[in-house]
């Protein structure tokens, strides 16, 4: 049931195209794009583009996701750093990564280093809010009985808040790797020169929108199967939760 509104909305994209509703050059059929991503993926292409999108964006995921999550723990469990340090978050936070991109360009070229850092600053902040929210998860009782056992400070930090945050942590993972899919792709339609983001832009200049649909069905696609395999590991992951609290 669930791909049913997404072959009705192909059906539909293939008959608008086919009766000329909208101009060739600017929607081709599915039939057309489909069959230029298989040329694609048979040339080579696509996996040389696609490739190089998928590293960038793990890169810029566990740099940025990993960032985000130890600085929300910190200042959710540390008061005090949390106090001095909400200043200086809340004004980087809500800044658009792609406004950074002129200064990315300036300290670490184009290309690789340019998209991880873009995109690790933006998939930063979701990790670091889901992680703040989950520092406090571990309720006064959870936290009354570890002082009963005796547990220290440390030891309360990584036996008792840790996995009690893990959940809001995992789910903010997962929107922390939508985002770095899409930051990725775009900072390389604008300064990388390769991947999914820049093929996407050069067939779009040279008129070519089946190749250009063909690319961004691609990413699509990337996102989804990036998607789809976080989900298996934080099944994984959180295999000792009932699975109406993950």
């Amino acid at each position: 049931m669930g791909y049913l509104l997404l072959l009705a909305l192909l059906l539909l994209w293939e008959a608008t195209a086919r009766g000329g509703v909208v101009r060739p050059d600017l929607l081709p059929p599915v039939s057309g794009v489909v069959a230029e991503l298989w040329r694609l993926t048979v040339s080579g292409e696509l996996w040389r583009q696609g490739g190089a999108t998928l590293w960038r964006t793990l890169a810029g995921f566990a740099f940025g996701g990993g960032v985000g999550v130890l600085l929300g723990f910190c200042c959710g469990v540390f008061p005090e750093f949390g106090r001095a340090s909400r200043t200086t978050v809340e004004f980087l936070r809500p800044m658009p990564s792609v406004a950074l991109i002129p200064i990315g360009i300036l300290f670490l070229g184009l290309g690789f280093g340019l998209c991880v850092g873009i995109a690790g600053f933006a998939c930063c902040w979701p990790a670091y809010v889901a992680a703040l929210a989950g520092a406090s998860a571990a309720g006064p009782e959870l936290l009354a009985t570890a002082r009963v056992y005796g547990l220290s400070r440390r030891e309360t930090i990584l036996l008792v808040r840790a996995p009690a945050a893990l959940p809001q942590v995992m789910a903010g993972l997962r929107v922390a790797l939508a985002v770095a899919v899409a930051v990725t792709v775009t900072t390389e339609m604008a300064a990388a020169g390769s991947g999914l983001g820049s093929f996407i832009l050069e067939s779009s200049l040279a008129r070519r929108p089946d190749a250009m649909y063909a690319g961004i069905v691609a990413v699509g696609l990337l996102g989804f199967g990036l998607n789809a395999a976080f989900v298996g590991v934080r099944g994984r992951v959180l295999r000792w939760m009932p699975r109406r609290g993950r």
